[in-house]
């Protein structure tokens, strides 16, 4: 069995899938990336915040994510709940968080044969 990598986290109170994402994806405006764009120990096992939830989601070769969100009405602190998972998985020390190259530009540059490539953004899109 293919074991895929998770994010989880909590979030007070209620949250949507694309929230939580844009939350893990703005700990690289908060934390930084370093300057080489190489994931450090520093950086996965800090002292206070990490931007583990980020690199997951940006890994170069990943391409795959699913997520499931749950709202918890427990008092006294009502939680949502999100778990993401991701492959192929990444956050591997001492290497490149995303290559670095020209951007996506025509389908055939994506890894997913049914994706189709948005020039816009440089990304490869699940119909």
């Amino acid at each position: 069995m293919l074991r895929a990598p998770v994010n989880i986290d909590d979030f007070s109170p209620k949250i949507t899938v694309p929230q939580s994402c844009e939350s893990f994806f703005t700990e690289s405006e908060r934390y930084g990336v370093g300057q080489y764009n190489v994931l450090t120990n520093e950086q996965f096992y800090p002292q206070k915040e990490q931007i583990g939830h980020y690199t997951q989601m940006v890994w170069q070769d990943g391409y795959k994510l699913g997520c499931v969100v749950e709202y918890c009405d427990i008092p006294p602190a009502p939680m949502t709940f999100v778990v993401c998972q991701y492959g192929p998985g990444g956050n591997f020390i001492d290497q490149f968080i995303y290559g670095k190259g020209e951007p996506r530009q025509i389908d055939d540059d994506c890894k997913c044969t049914i994706c189709k490539c948005s020039r816009d953004e440089a990304l490869c899109i699940m119909p």
